[in-house]
């Protein structure tokens, strides 16, 4: 079957000179592995007891990488590098199952006024529902520091762009229900000032009854809602109203949150992070409980700047300006089978001079569920496996060094370090959307295309049994993303965040 693959992709590559010669040169990158070795180093030793917020536009959150506050749980950075591959290949597995399914539910318990649980079967929500990603995403990759209530408690909060839902830790807890963050103090709404219930009887609106994950008691008025992960996190609490502050100017924003305060009912979260920050799509208009926070905060326009992989320096996640003044547009696409997650236009892909043809099914040429997602809370790029044959083929063809034998951990493109050279040069990979341009050119260099594991350099890049295209943050590391509803694009900024 592979042979017969590859002898169809070197008939169809015959005919793609006209494309290619858009590309007219043959480009490598290199790579250097003792800057690497130096930049992880860093890593590994930064201190992180004394945070300070960057420079910021307004209305703007510092954004990290989850791993610079978990590295003193690893030996090294590939210990750390492995635990983050295992996490993304956790996420990987939901996300295909999630989307053969187009979102099918489980039954749920809930929390009724007294504290005690409650069942109850789901049922499928087409439009208006608040769904969070029942996955190990919570040991997702990025991290954004929040300020809390009238007394401004710092807080981290995982930011996930496929999640509908933000929630903390929100003491008074269950008794032994709550974990110690280790990083700064839990919220209290008890000390805060600016924080409220939500009456659910009256403002209907604000606890979204239909989805099965919550329900408003008649009798406290109170909207309780659990949710329970697929490797057996859960969180439990009711809906709230609460202050946060943005460090970046001092202003102030009122947003509907869940108050968790039972954490501890399932499988430990991780103590580093206090809770979920949702940035997904909007997609109704017709209610006002649980949107995510773009939606909350009446903003059409966000930007995410996601710091390198070793990056010890944060980056941002703002509000309604655009931050760059340059990058590579790519439009938004609607997926009605999917309408919470972001997908682009993704056209054409080149390594080098050499074009990777494409059958139109790869990339879910149907309306209802068309595009290529991309999602800040996957880690490496996915693609369906017989286009993934496709790409490693003349990825492979491309690099001039002997290819190992066998694969290193879960990537089965590697090569060794050539003793005596510093520097090794690998193909750069181009992503075209809408048309071959140079203006919609988003060009893959340095560990965007390859990952050192283990002193070797493998191809980072990997299949999954699922028809959809998958673009993750490992790809975009360093990269400013501007989603851009009103206008429908997503604006890719290179080099924007180190």
């Amino acid at each position: 079957m592979e042979q017969l693959l590859l002898t169809l992709i070197l008939m169809s590559m015959l005919h793609l000179n006209s494309l290619a010669s858009l590309i007219n040169e043959k480009s490598y990158f290199k790579v250097n592995y003792t800057a690497l070795k130096q930049a992880r180093k860093a890593f590994m030793a930064f201190d992180t007891s004394n945070l300070q917020d960057p420079p910021m536009p307004p209305k703007s959150f510092s954004v990290y990488h989850l791993d610079l506050f978990e590295k003193s749980k690893f030996k090294d950075y590939d210990s750390v590098f492995n635990n983050r591959l295992a996490q993304d290949h956790v996420r990987a597995t939901y996300l295909s199952s999630r989307l053969r399914s187009h979102g099918s539910t489980k039954n749920k318990k809930g929390i009724d006024s007294r504290g005690r649980f409650y069942a109850r079967n789901s049922s499928k929500i087409l439009d208006q529902i608040l769904k969070v990603a029942p996955t190990m995403y919570m040991k997702g990759h990025y991290v954004a520091t929040f300020r809390l209530g009238s007394e401004k408690i710092h807080n981290l909060l995982l930011i996930d762009s496929a999640n509908y839902l933000t929630w903390w830790q929100c003491a008074p807890c269950i008794q032994d229900k709550c974990f110690k963050p280790q990083f700064y103090s839990i919220y209290d709404h008890t000390t805060s000032n600016t924080f409220r219930e939500l009456d659910c009887v009256e403002e209907s609106a604000t606890c979204i009854s239909s989805d099965p994950d919550f329900h408003c008691s008649l009798g406290s008025k109170a909207c309780f809602y659990v949710h329970v992960y697929d490797n057996g996190e859960t969180t439990k609490g009711f809906v709230a109203s609460e202050i946060i502050t943005f460090p970046s100017d001092n202003t102030q924003a009122r947003i509907n949150f869940g108050c968790s305060i039972d954490q501890k009912s399932g499988t430990d979260f991780s103590g580093t992070f206090s809770g979920i920050v949702g940035l997904s799509k909007r997609v109704s208009t017709k209610t006002t409980g649980g949107y995510s926070l773009p939606s909350q905060l009446g903003s059409s326009l966000f930007a995410l700047c996601l710091p390198s992989l070793t990056s010890t320096q944060p980056s941002f996640l703002t509000f309604n300006k655009a931050p760059w003044i340059y990058g590579t547009e790519a439009k938004l696409l609607k997926n009605k089978l999917n309408p919470h997650f972001y997908y682009v236009n993704l056209y054409k892909i080149f390594i080098n001079d050499k074009e990777v043809p494409v059958d139109p099914s790869w990339w879910s040429g149907k309306k209802e569920d068309h595009g290529v997602m991309i999602d800040t809370g996957s880690l490496i790029t996915r693609f369906p496996h017989d286009l993934y044959i496709v790409f490693r083929y003349i990825f492979r063809e491309q690099v001039q060094y002997p290819m190992l034998q066998y694969p290193i951990g879960i990537f089965d493109t590697c090569y060794k370090d050539i003793e005596g050279n510093e520097e090794m040069y690998f193909p750069i990979i181009r992503f075209y959307f809408g048309n071959v341009s140079h203006r919609q050119e988003l060009m893959l260099i340095q560990e965007r295309v390859v990952a050192n594991l283990q002193g070797f350099y493998c191809l980072a890049f990997l299949p999954w049994n699922d028809k959809t295209t998958l673009v993750g943050s490992h790809q975009l590391q360093g990269t400013g993303l501007t989603f851009d509803m009103k206008n429908n694009a997503l604006t890719f900024s290179v080099d924007a965040c180190d």
